[in-house]
């Protein structure tokens, strides 16, 4: 009887400890920290543009919270949508120099020079004094070509942040603009490095390493900023550029149109679509972008002959003929339009007067002659016979 107590007792005491100790883990699961979660930048920038968004429906802190908004729309290339925050911003306080540092960059990237120029002097009479206001000043004024005032603000710029991405696109730009090609590649590498959104320097390095005959490198940096900037009409042309100094006009052909697609009011892209897509026999590609073309130059002559060149291609001559002839409206005795009126006229008499085909007389019933096998004599001019003259005869002659 002993024994048996034992083991009972000896099982509730196993229960009682397993109790203790899940009740012990319950306890520390109850007071465990839950994990951070960690947002990724984007989440993080829609959260606040949000919030953002909100504090400024509610009238708070309405100038502020449209310069904050305005930045996040400058970080994600949203230039357009900065523009218009920022502009409310200085519509609400007009002496802030931040405000005007951010709009003069802002209309640096939309391409609005004498804009940005005008803004970033603005900053500066506002006492802003930041290495970003002296790079972009350095940046506009080597735009437009007052390069001595460029250096003095870059250097000024390198010696507050000597590894900032953008001084080194503006060192490389007026390298460039010395000469020394190499060292700008260089320094563009290296702001591409530190700064990989910024556009211009693989833009310009595509085009350094055209001009130097290097297309094998400028092919590997546009594929770089395509992957980085998918959507840029400009990098597409320039790698159809690249494809056609490799002697690849096919593919060349290829990233026209897709400059296309993405700007269908790019003139370049579009010429080049007209010209390799003639060069290729590719004819009605080329018509397509010769009438995009002729919708915004509808004067150009040179249009006009190079539309009813195509169409004369493709063998549509009415067609051919109607731009021809308004190529000779447009410019009266311009040679190329009547060459091509002239080739048309000789293509259509041809049709009408075509060269004989004996296989439709064969079947007719009448037998043709085999000349091949006639014998032709030739006729031998007649020698001269000498009569002798009987001279005891007397010839009368009356």
């Amino acid at each position: 009887m002993s024994k048996t107590f034992e083991r009972i007792l000896l099982l509730l005491c196993i229960v009682l400890a397993g109790l203790i100790q899940s009740c012990q883990s319950d306890a520390r699961n109850s007071t465990r920290i839950p994990p951070v979660v960690k947002k990724s930048h984007e989440q993080w920038q829609n959260d606040a543009l949000l919030s953002l968004t909100e504090l400024i429906n509610r009238s708070i802190d309405t100038d502020q919270n449209y310069f904050k908004r305005a930045r996040i729309y400058f970080e994600r290339e949203q230039y357009t949508e900065a523009l218009d925050d920022i502009n409310e911003s200085i519509y609400e306080q007009e002496n802030v120099s931040e405000y005007f540092l951010l709009r003069g960059k802002i209309n640096r990237e939309l391409g609005e020079i004498d804009k940005a120029l005008e803004d970033a002097q603005r900053a500066e009479a506002l006492q802003q004094s930041s290495p970003e206001l002296y790079v972009l000043l350095a940046d506009v004024l080597q735009a437009k070509g007052r390069f001595r005032e460029a250096v003095n603000y870059l250097n000024q710029a390198l010696k507050m942040a000597p590894y900032d991405g953008s001084a080194y696109y503006v060192k490389g730009m007026l390298q460039a603009r010395q000469g020394d090609s190499l060292a700008s590649l260089s320094s563009f590498k290296y702001a591409m490095n530190v700064n990989p959104k910024l556009f211009r320097a693989y833009e310009q390095s595509i085009i350094i390493l055209r001009k130097l005959k290097n297309p094998a490198e400028a092919l590997t940096i546009n594929d770089r900023a395509i992957k980085r900037f998918p959507n840029v009409p400009s990098l597409y042309f320039e790698q159809g550029e690249i494809f056609n100094a490799l002697a690849r006009p096919d593919t060349a052909l290829l990233s026209y149109q897709k400059a296309v697609a993405l700007k269908p009011t790019y003139e370049e892209a579009l010429m080049r679509v007209a010209t390799v897509g003639t060069q290729l026999k590719e004819y009605y590609k080329a018509i397509r972008a010769l009438e995009q073309l002729l919708k915004i130059k509808p004067k150009s002559k040179d249009i006009n002959n190079m539309l009813g060149y195509a169409y004369e291609k493709a063998g549509d001559y009415t067609k051919a003929v109607d731009y021809y002839s308004t190529a000779l409206v447009l410019s009266p005795g311009d040679q190329s339009a009547r060459n091509g009126l002239w080739r048309i006229r000789r293509e259509e008499n041809t049709d009408i007067y075509s060269t004989y085909d004996p296989n439709e007389s064969a079947s007719s019933g009448y037998k043709l002659l085999d000349t091949s096998r006639v014998k032709i004599n030739v006729i031998r001019p007649r020698g001269t016979t000498n009569i002798r003259v009987d001279s005891s005869r007397k010839a009368k002659i009356e």
